[in-house]
Order: structure tokens, then sequence, then C-alpha cells
């Protein structure tokens, strides 16, 4: 499994950095815990396939410490050259050492997680073993499902070859204004707006610089092209991220419910009378919309920039009654019409 891969590596870093001398390969085996000790009492032929399946292992272990950048040395004994040994001298890695707290790790490895399965997975695996190999040791519990992420991961290290190689790619996507569709596109850059992440890039049958939202795209991102296919602008034309792109809402929140929206929004009651007849036009809402809510002290209104009607949508129903949408229409409907469609799948 790749969490005990990175866990044998890191008990091996620990092992080869702190050993007063130099290791053997014996050593490693008998001492360093991921590693099976030679089994004893059995045949020969159990002896030579044990044997084969560490020297397997260590030599794939070796491989990932210095792809990692891990100062590895090998250390040859000066009076039998047959006898080799290993060691890890700290001072001379040239990654510095770093001041993490569990839970600033912790993060690390959820986000390793999120790329397991993927074209990524193996660097991000080898990347936070390298890190933690600096933190002080803590106990941790396993977190075997804490980053289960969708298939969007996998479109996105797709993307980041096609970027990095220059070629054509052609993909499914459901677009917000046209619908299911397929799409050919020349992929410039990956973007992140609003914690959303983008494609940049040119649509070839339109022949115009696009966005599309990654988790927006469906199934498998084949790669068309050959390498080189096209030339990347140097500047990604700010006008794709226009102001158009979403727009403002008014939420009701109870109070002490909502922390992650108050922490983005404007609080209305903090605006003066003519701050608040600003706000109002911009936003498209009336001062009677505004009134529409309870008395004083059982809701707090807030306005809030959004990127995406859906994602504020699922926002507002995961607070399972804590906010009610005033404004938009489009908002509020939607809010509804997905609380009265999942009402009905409960039922039955």
């Amino acid at each position: 499994m790749v969490a005990d891969a990175a866990e044998r590596l890191l008990n091996l870093i620990i092992a080869l950095t702190h050993a007063p001398r130099r290791m053997t390969r014996d050593e490693i085996r008998d001492t360093v815990e991921g590693y099976a000790p030679r089994p004893r009492g059995a045949d020969e032929a159990d002896v030579k396939k044990s044997d084969a399946a560490f020297e397997r292992m260590f030599e794939r272990d070796k491989d990932d410490l210095r792809r990692m950048g891990v100062p590895l040395r090998t250390v040859t004994d000066p009076l039998d050259g047959a006898d080799i040994g290993y060691k890890i001298i700290a001072a001379d890695a040239a990654m510095p050492p770093l001041d993490l707290t569990p839970a600033e790790v912790a993060v690390l490895s959820l986000a390793a997680e999120y790329w397991q399965g993927a074209t990524l997975g193996d660097d991000a695996r080898l990347a936070l073993t390298k890190v933690a190999s600096h933190t002080p040791h803590q106990v941790t519990e396993p977190m075997p499902w804490a980053a289960r992420a969708t298939a969007s991961r996998d479109a996105t290290s797709m993307l980041v070859d096609a970027i990095h190689e220059r070629q054509v790619i052609r993909f499914d996507y459901t677009s917000s204004s046209s619908g299911y569709g397929h799409r050919t596109v020349e992929p410039w850059r990956l973007v992140v707006r609003g914690g959303t992440e983008y494609l940049v890039g040119r649509d070839v049958d339109k022949d115009e610089t696009r966005t599309y939202r990654v988790s927006r795209v469906h199934g498998t991102v084949k790669i068309t092209g050959e390498a080189g296919a096209f030339e990347r602008p140097a500047e990604i034309p700010s006008s794709i991220f226009s102001d158009s792109m979403g727009g403002h809402a008014v939420i009701a929140l109870r109070p002490e419910s909502g922390h992650a929206l108050r922490a983005r929004a404007t609080p209305l009651d903090d605006v003066t009378a003519r701050d608040l007849a600003v706000e109002s036009a911009s936003i498209g809402v009336t001062a009677s919309e505004l009134a529409n809510v309870h008395a004083p002290g059982e809701w707090e209104l807030f306005s809030i920039r959004y990127e995406h009607l859906d994602m504020l949508r699922d926002e507002v129903l995961s607070l399972r009654g804590g906010a009610k949408v005033i404004s938009p229409e489009a908002l509020a409907d939607s809010v509804v019409d997905f609380a009265r469609r999942a009402l009905e799948v409960a039922r039955g």
C-alpha cells in the first residue's frame, strides 16, 4: 500500500540520519520498521525469495530517496570493498529544516491523499515524506477516508501534463450557459480564483479564449495533438475573469451560524444609510426586500460576492435552515427547488 511505502521510507530516512555510523543492508533490514527480516527456519528457496524481495524493495527506496534530493551516501569499508553501508548526512541536505506543527503536517497529508491514484500521486507522496522527515515526530491517527476527491483530481493531473507538453486536448464539459458538450482546447494555464480551479485556454472550434471550471469536466481528458503544437501567451488576458462573472447576494443568517460565509461577507447592519442605498442599487435589491426578514436578533443580513450561483446555493443548503436567501431571486428559487427535490428523495 502507498501509506506503508511512505512510512517505511520515512523510517529509513530517520534511521540513516540518526545512526552514529553507516548501516549495512543487513542492519537496515533487521532494524528499520517496514522491511521484513530474513525468515528463520525457512528452507533455502524461501530464504532466496525473501532476500530477492528485500533487494527489490531497498533498491526502489534508494531511488526514491535520491529523487527526493535526500543526500544518501554509500560508504564502503576501507578494509573490505564488498562491505557496503549507507548514511544520510543531515548537513548535506539542500532543504532547510521546516518548523511545521502536527496540524500543518496533517493538512499536507490530506493534500497528498487527494492525489493518491492520480498521475501526481507518487510525487505528492515523496514530497510529504521529505517534509515529514524534517518535522518532530508526532503520533498521528490514520485518515483513510479523509480526502477522497472526485475524478477532477485526475483531470487536473492530465491538464498539467498537457499544458507542459503544449498538446491539444478534448473533454466533455457542462457549461452553466450552454449545457453539456464536447470541447477541444489548447490548454494554457491552470488558475485558482475564489477557491475554484479553472483551465484557461483557446477553444479550437470557436477560436476564442475561454475558461473552464475543472470540476465540470466529465470523464477522461484525452490528448489529441502532438507535443509543442501551440504557443502559450506570456500573460492571461484579464478580461477572461471580468466582473460580470457571478454577482452579489444578500443572505440572512441566524446568529452563530454560517461562519465561513460571514468571513467573506459584508454585514449590512454596519453600513450607513447612504452606503446601504448604494449597496442596494449595486446588488439589485430593494428596501422592502431587505426588510423581509424576521425581527432583529433572529436574523442578520450580509452582502456576499459569489463567482458561481450553484456553489453559493450548496453552501446555503448545507446550513440546514441557518441561512436564507433574500436576493437574487434566481438563487432563492434554486435553493427552494433543490431542498424540495431532496425531500422527495428522502421520502422515497
